[in-house]
């Protein structure tokens, strides 16, 4: 017995994510990042592993 992927077909167009919004459309606001940005060294907030400025 060999089975078969289902048949299925990409939608026609552009996808909505990538739409340019034209002059008319106001563009839907992006939710803020609940969880600022954490260093990997020192766990400190605000900033990352490249810009520590704790000693190794």
């Amino acid at each position: 017995m060999v089975l078969m992927p289902p048949l299925t077909s990409r939608p026609a167009g552009r996808c909505r994510k990538n739409m340019i919004p034209s002059t008319g459309e106001f563009p839907v606001s992006k939710k803020t990042k609940l969880i600022p940005n954490r260093c990997g060294r020192c766990r400190g907030v605000g900033h990352n592993r490249s810009r520590c400025n704790e000693p190794i």
